[in-house]
């Protein structure tokens, strides 16, 4: 059930600043990688990184012909597929993979071009998996170089939009009186939908969720979740991203997180409750389907997925 709050502990928790918050973690690999990589005969050696997650296919696409036959892939056994086509491969990860474990995939090409072969290194990641990459060995300058100023200028109008809403932040007080200066109220105030009944049971999660909401203010959409914490040592998040059906990645601003969760102990019957909220960009009309959210620590060893993730 869809509620709207325009007041009380839920907002407050959403929209409340916490001055002992960590910074974010610097971007790493899986962060920075492109799903556009240029072969050229220079670099024949290169090893571009491909970065793979657990249930999410990969498919690399190649403007050119692969040789039949020609795809050597370490520890092939342990991928659940592996498909290739005339000018497309697809993978199926392994469905139990240690966070930072490296495979070598190497293809060769049927024509007579150079590089004739090229070596990726995949990389996985609890969360950051990559569903297609396109792979171009010397592209045509003109169309490579009109894809990289495209998509250079999406990622610019992202971080602007960043910039703007974190230097808005900045200049407005705290609590509800913020958030009705900054405009998150918008007409229809932050809108809330409790997710427990409907998001998808953990699955090998490092904590257990407690309360799950997805909620809509004006200009962005947040998941906020309360989570215990089943294990030794306390338990803070440093990276979450959501996927969407069609494999549309969802980068959120940075995380907040009121302190780290502390394990829970034997024999007490309550468990210490610690909220994650993960706030995206989105306008009126996006964000409107069903997502998955992972959440990661700084080691990206223990990890916390929930499927069914939708918004008001």
């Amino acid at each position: 059930m869809a509620f709207t709050l325009l007041t009380g502990p839920l907002a407050l928790a959403l929209l409340a600043t916490a001055p002992n918050t960590a910074e974010p973690p610097l971007p790493n690999t899986c962060e920075t990688a492109s799903p556009q990589i240029e072969l050229t005969a220079r670099r024949s050696t290169w090893e571009p990184v491909v970065c793979i997650s657990p249930d999410v296919p990969l498919t690399l696409r190649f403007n050119a012909p692969l040789q039949p036959g020609s795809e050597k892939l370490e520890q092939r056994e342990r991928f659940g597929d592996v498909a290739p086509g005339k000018t497309s491969l697809m993978l199926v990860p392994p469905e139990t993979m240690g966070t930072g474990e490296r495979f070598r995939l190497k293809v060769c090409f049927s024509d007579e071009a150079a590089p004739a072969c090229a070596t990726f290194l995949l990389l996985a990641h609890p969360g950051l998996g990559m569903r297609e990459v396109k792979v171009s060995r010397q592209p045509s300058p003109v169309a490579y170089y009109q894809q990289v100023a495209r998509e250079a200028q999406d990622e610019n109008q992202r971080l602007s939009e960043e910039v703007r809403r974190l230097r808005a932040e900045r200049e407005v007080p705290e609590g509800m009186r913020g958030a009705v200066a900054s405009g998150w109220m918008g007409t229809k105030g932050i809108a809330c939908t409790e997710l427990m009944g409907k998001r998808t049971p953990p699955k090998g999660n490092a904590l257990y969720p407690d309360q799950v909401f997805g909620c809509r203010a004006n200009g962005s959409v947040a998941v906020l979740v309360d989570l215990t914490n089943p294990g030794t040592e306390p338990w803070t998040a440093a990276g979450a991203v959501l996927r969407g059906a069609q494999g549309e990645v969802l980068k959120p601003l940075p995380l907040w997180q009121s302190a780290p969760i502390v394990p829970s102990r034997p024999g007490i019957d309550f468990s210490p409750l610690g909220r994650v909220v993960v706030e995206v960009v989105a306008t009126e009309n996006e964000a409107r389907g069903t997502y998955t959210l992972t959440l990661w620590d700084a080691e990206q060893q223990r990890t916390v997925t929930l499927g069914n993730i939708t918004f008001p």
